[in-house]
């Protein structure tokens, strides 16, 4: 599978690309406040990036559950001058901006941004997908119900059948990027593991990614030292559930999941290595 944007396009084959999360927030759930100085968050992009990140995905506001809502303003403050700095450095590399606002995505397309992120699916700022067919960037659409603030309440957590349910919602979101003129191969679908999810229905997404990989679509997926593996483990310390992360990475990436957005770029590349030499 090939996913294109802005004149470029990365062709997925074998083993799944990384991207590497960069949080330029002071209260992320994992890794808030270490790279909320922009200087340190370029530093950590251009190690990301040599350790193996073929995408490199800034933040400036936390989803962590709970988290409060940051201004447009404060966002693109936080956000801006990292791309900047970054496109200034490594032209080469390929950005994303993790971002629910049109008007952050916007300045971040301007500063030189390649992929927006948006993890509310379209809900939020429909106007993101407009964006991005303006600028011809890639469109992760990613599924959560409500805001993070209240995306764990109790009334967010009922399925019938939850992957079926979060399969609609990307394809119907997906159409509507479609609608606004953004290309279908430059749509990536991500099933939103830990936003307004059990751990039971985290792994119900899992254990079915196959079904969202039937969409036609790149499937991105992002459970990085998610609470679910905490829980999962008793790890409360979200710095030790890199194992826990790696083991999930290596099962999505025997299912072909295309894209995994984790924190721990080297020992991610290092086992998905091992697991092919092992297995060829």
């Amino acid at each position: 599978m090939r996913f294109c944007f802005r004149n470029r396009k990365i062709d997925m084959l074998d083993d799944p690309c990384l991207m590497g999360i960069v949080n330029v927030t002071p209260d992320s759930f994992s890794d808030g406040g270490d790279f909320f100085d922009s200087d340190t968050a370029v530093k950590h992009c251009l190690k990301l990036h040599e350790d193996g990140a073929s995408i490199i995905d800034i933040g400036g506001e936390s989803t962590r559950p709970n988290a409060p809502e940051v201004s447009v303003e404060e966002e693109i403050k936080r956000v801006v001058p990292v791309i900047s700095e970054l496109k200034k450095l490594k032209p080469e590399i390929i950005i994303s901006v993790d971002t629910r606002k049109a008007q952050v995505a916007a300045a971040a397309v301007k500063a030189g941004a390649d992929i927006i992120n948006d993890v509310s699916g379209l809900e939020y700022s429909p106007g993101i997908a407009e964006i991005a067919a303006e600028n011809n960037t890639g469109l992760v659409i990613m599924h959560m119900r409500g805001e993070p603030e209240n995306m764990q309440n109790p009334e967010n957590l009922v399925y019938k059948d939850i992957v079926s349910e979060v399969i609609e919602f990307l394809t119907k979101a997906a159409q509507k990027a479609l609608d606004y003129g953004v290309k279908r191969e430059n749509i990536i679908l991500d099933p939103g593991i830990g936003f307004s999810k059990t751990v039971e229905q985290n792994m119900l997404l899992i254990k079915g990614i196959n079904q969202l990989r039937e969409s036609g679509y790149a499937v991105l997926v992002g459970h990085s030292r998610k609470s679910f593996i905490g829980k999962l483990l008793n790890r409360d310390n979200v710095k030790d559930r890199s194992a826990g992360t790696i083991a999930v990475s290596l099962y999505l990436a025997s299912r072909g999941v295309e894209i995994l957005r984790v924190h721990d770029i080297q020992e991610t590349s290092d086992a998905l290595k091992m697991f092919n030499f092992c297995a060829n």
